[in-house]
C-alpha cells in the first residue's frame, strides 16, 4: 500500500516491458565516437530502435586475445544473454574502429580482431543469434561509418 503522496509506477506485464520496441546488441568499444554510427547500423540491419550496449575500452582486442580474461569473458557472456533473454535482442553487433586508444594496432589487425571476438561471442553463447562484425572508420569529412566486415 503506497503512503499518501507517493507515486507508483506499474510495470507492463512481463512480456511487453520493453513497451513493443525492439532490441539489438552491441559489442564493443566504448569510444563515444562510435556509438551513433554502431546504433543506427543496428538500426537498420535489424529493424531495431534501441540497443543494449556492452563496452570496455578496445574490447575487441581484449576478446581476440589466446589467454582471454575468464571474468571479463564471464561478464560479457552474462551480459549478452540478459540482452537476449530480457530485451529479446534481434542480432549481436560486434565492433571495432579506427584510431582505437584501447586497442592500439593497424586496421587490418584489428577487422581480424573484430571478426575473431564475433566468432568467440558465438561459441560463448552457444545459438542461432546473427552476429555481424562491424568496423568503424573515419570518412575524410571526418564522418564516423560503420561497415560490415565479412
Amino acid at each position: 500500500m503506497s503512503k499518501a503522496g507517493e507515486t507508483r509506477l506499474q510495470m507492463p506485464s512481463r512480456s511487453n516491458r520493453d513497451g513493443g520496441q525492439a532490441f539489438f546488441t552491441a559489442v564493443g568499444c566504448m569510444d563515444g565516437r562510435v556509438q551513433e554510427p554502431v546504433l543506427a547500423f543496428g538500426q537498420q540491419k535489424f529493424g531495431a530502435k534501441y540497443a543494449d550496449t556492452i563496452t570496455e575500452a578496445g574490447l575487441v582486442g581484449l576478446l581476440a586475445k589466446k589467454n582471454i580474461d575468464r571474468a571479463l569473458l564471464d561478464s560479457i557472456r552474462k551480459k549478452i544473454l540478459i540482452s537476449l533473454e530480457k530485451h529479446h535482442s534481434k542480432g549481436i553487433i560486434v565492433h571495432g574502429h579506427q584510431e582505437c586508444a584501447g586497442n592500439l594496432v593497424e586496421d587490418i589487425q584489428h577487422k581480424k580482431d573484430v571478426l575473431k571476438t564475433a566468432k568467440t561471442i558465438g561459441t560463448l553463447i552457444q545459438n542461432n543469434m546473427q552476429i555481424i562484425p562491424v568496423f568503424v572508420t573515419r570518412s575524410a569529412s571526418s564522418r564516423w561509418i560503420a561497415e560490415e566486415l565479412s
